[in-house]
């Protein structure tokens, strides 16, 4: 079966999530580049008068992602004006935009439980036909997509991608 992936979201923005952020960047797709919502405001938003409302205090956690990632050397961004094509959100304000992705992609703490909360919270917004997959590297795929209901046969594990490309 022949899939078009013409957006997808990426779902934890640390630096696995951040990464297959930007090679999907790289090949063109848009992605929205999730991740939760701070408890806390840092010194610097305080000092701008910030709460915990704010959007930049929101989106805190993928903007800072999307900011490392033209900062790494060498980037995985193969041209950082790739990284206009990545969208940095919460798991509160934008999890519903997941209805209008092509592929979702976990990439959050290895813990079953955390894995499989999400994945039921996903499972709520996701069109079907949707692809779901995680980046786990030793969690049961099974495991996290029990208790889901009949759209979770779409999930799989996907190998972990590299973050460096070829000099």
């Amino acid at each position: 079966m022949m899939r078009s992936i013409r957006k997808a979201a990426v779902i934890g923005s640390g630096v696995m999530g951040s990464g297959i952020a930007a090679h999907l960047a790289n090949v063109g797709i848009p992605v929205l580049l999730l991740d939760i919502v701070p408890a806390a405001l840092t010194y610097e938003e305080a000092a701008k008068g910030y709460t915990l409302e704010h959007p930049a205090v929101r989106n805190r956690y993928a903007a800072q992602a999307l900011a490392r990632l033209k900062q790494t050397k060498p980037s995985p961004l193969y041209d950082e004006a790739f990284a206009e094509r990545i969208t940095p959100g919460n798991l509160e304000d934008h999890l519903a935009q997941i209805a209008d992705v092509d592929w979702v992609i976990e990439v959050i703490v290895e813990n079953l439980e955390a894995k499989k909360q999400l994945l039921r919270r996903v499972e709520a917004h996701w069109k079907p036909g949707t692809v779901v997959s995680s980046n786990t590297s030793g969690i049961s795929i099974h495991a996290m997509a029990g208790g889901l209901g009949r759209r979770s046969r779409s999930i799989f594990s996907v190998p972990i991608f590299s973050t460096r490309r070829a000099i």
